[in-house]
C-alpha cells in the first residue's frame, strides 16, 4: 500500500472502550442526511440510489467500527455494497468529485460523532487530544482505502456504459443514414441532434489531428449541434448543424478547416433527414473524386486550402453516376486530345491554363514557359480539336476536368478513340 493509505497503528484499549457502541442509527442517518445535502441532491427523490447510498454507508460505518476495534485490518478491505454503489452513480452519471464530496463529508461525519464519543466519557485533556490524533489518522486512512475501491468501480462502469453508448450511437447513426430506413421518434430523441435542421457533413482522416475546429466551428459558426460518425476505413465524419448555412457561414467553415491544415471533404448543406443522407451521399462522391485527381489538384486549383466543398465539383460528381456519357463528352470535345501519352498531357495541360487564364502572358507566367511555347502549344492544340480556342471555354474545360477524373477512377468507360 502506499505511504498516504499505509495501516495506522491499532488503537489503545481506553479508546476502543470510548468507540464500543459507536455504531448506530442515528450515525448512519445522518451520514446518508449530508452525504445527499454535499453531494447529490439532485438524486434524494430516486428510491434505488438512497437504497443503494444506505446500505454503503451502513458498511462503511460498521467496517471502519471493525477496523478501530482490532478485528479487520485495513489492507484487507472488501467492500461489497460501496462499490455496488459506484456503479449505481456511474449509470446516474454521477462524477467521480461528486464520490469523493460525499466521502469526505461522510467521514468527516463520523469523525466528529466519534469524537464526540470520546470526549464525553474521557476527562483526561490529554487523552482526548491523542485520542482525536489517533481518530484522524484511522478514519483518514480507511477513507483512502475504501476511495481506492468504489473510484476504480466507478471509473471501469463508466468505460463501459461508455462503450456500450458509443456503439449504441453507433448502430443508430448507420440506421438513420440508411435511406430504407425508417426512425421512429425514440429513435430521434436518443440521437440527441436536431435532424430539422440544416446539415453539412465534413469527412476527414483518422489522422487529420484535434477536433478543436468542431468547438471552434460551434462558437465562430453558429452551429448548433454536432454528430459524428466513423466509417470501417477510420473516416471521421461529423454532421454540423445550424438553422441555415449561409454562404458567409459555408466560408468561415472553410476558413476554419484550411487553418487547422487537414484535408477534409465538405458537402452542401442541405434540410431534415433527406438532406442528412443527402449530405452524407455527398461525401462519398468527394472522395472518390479527390482520389481521381490525385496530383492533378492543382491543374484545375482544387484543394489549395486541403478542403474540396461539393460545390468545387458538382459536375464531376453528377458525371460520376454516368461515365459512359462523361467518356463520350470527352471524346467530343478533346478529340485526339483525349488520348494518352506525356506529350498530350502536357498539352492539356497548357489549354486547362489557357482556358483560365485567356491569355498568353498570363499562361507562360503560370506555367514558368517562354510565351512563344505556349502559343506553339495553342495552335497544336487547335490543330487536333480541329477549331480555335475563342469558343467553348466552359466545354473544354468541364471535358479536360473529366478526362483526368475518368483516367483517375481507372474506370473501363474510356474515351473512344476517333479515327484519324
Amino acid at each position: 500500500m502506499s505511504a498516504e493509505s499505509a495501516c495506522p497503528p491499532p488503537l489503545p484499549v481506553w479508546l476502543r472502550e470510548a468507540l464500543r457502541s459507536a455504531v448506530s442509527a442515528e450515525l448512519i442517518a445522518e451520514v446518508v442526511a449530508v452525504d445527499l445535502d454535499a453531494a447529490f441532491d439532485h438524486l434524494r427523490d430516486d428510491e434505488e440510489f438512497v437504497a443503494a447510498l444506505t446500505a454503503s454507508v451502513t458498511e462503511n460505518v460498521r467496517t471502519l467500527h471493525r477496523v478501530a476495534m482490532g478485528e479487520v485490518e485495513l489492507d484487507e478491505l472488501d467492500l461489497v455494497q460501496p462499490r455496488r454503489l459506484a456503479v449505481v452513480q456511474a449509470r446516474r452519471r454521477v462524477v467521480q468529485a461528486s464520490l469523493h464530496l460525499s466521502y469526505r463529508v461522510g467521514f468527516l461525519t463520523m469523525w466528529r460523532d466519534w469524537v464526540g464519543r470520546l470526549d464525553a466519557v474521557e476527562a483526561d485533556p490529554a487523552r482526548r487530544c491523542e485520542g482525536a490524533r489517533l481518530l484522524t489518522e484511522l478514519v483518514m486512512a480507511y477513507q483512502n482505502a475504501a476511495l481506492a475501491q468504489v473510484a476504480r468501480e466507478h471509473m471501469l462502469t463508466e468505460e463501459s456504459l461508455q462503450r456500450s453508448r458509443d456503439h449504441l450511437r453507433f448502430r443508430l447513426v448507420k440506421d438513420l443514414l440508411n435511406s430504407d430506413h425508417v426512425p421512429d421518434k425514440f429513435e430521434l430523441l436518443g440521437l440527441g441532434y436536431d435532424i430539422d435542421a440544416d446539415h453539412i457533413a465534413v469527412a476527414l482522416r483518422a489522422d487529420a489531428g484535434s477536433t478543436d475546429w468542431v468547438r471552434r466551428a460551434q462558437a465562430t459558426c453558429a452551429v448548433t449541434d454536432v454528430l459524428h460518425h466513423t466509417e470501417p476505413d477510420g473516416i471521421h465524419v461529423r454532421f454540423l448543424a445550424r438553422r441555415a448555412w449561409t454562404a458567409e457561414a459555408r466560408a468561415g467553415l472553410r476558413r476554419l478547416l484550411a487553418e487547422h491544415g487537414v484535408a477534409a471533404e465538405v458537402s452542401a448543406p442541405a434540410r431534415g433527414l433527406e438532406g442528412l443522407r443527402h449530405a452524407y451521399g455527398q461525401l462519398g462522391r468527394l472522395r472518390r473524386i479527390r482520389g481521381a485527381f490525385a496530383g492533378k489538384h492543382q491543374r484545375y486549383q482544387l484543394a489549395r486550402d486541403g478542403v474540396i466543398e461539393y460545390a468545387d465539383v458538382r459536375l464531376e460528381a453528377i458525371f460520376l453516376d454516368d461515365l459512359p456519357i462523361a467518356a463520350q463528352l470527352v471524346e467530343e470535345e478533346l478529340a485526339t486530345l483525349s488520348g494518352t501519352g506525356s506529350g498530350l498531357d502536357v498539352l492539356r495541360e497548357t489549354l486547362c491554363v489557357w482556358l483560365r487564364e485567356r491569355n498568353y502572358a498570363a499562361t507562360a507566367r503560370a506555367l514558368h514557359l517562354h510565351e512563344n511555347t505556349v502559343r506553339n502549344r495553342v495552335h497544336r492544340i487547335e490543330e487536333l480539336l480541329g477549331h480555335d480556342l475563342q469558343s467553348r471555354h466552359a466545354e473544354l474545360m468541364l471535358a479536360l476536368r473529366l478526362h483526368d477524373l475518368l483516367a483517375g477512377l481507372n474506370e473501363t468507360a474510356t474515351p473512344i478513340r476517333r479515327a484519324m
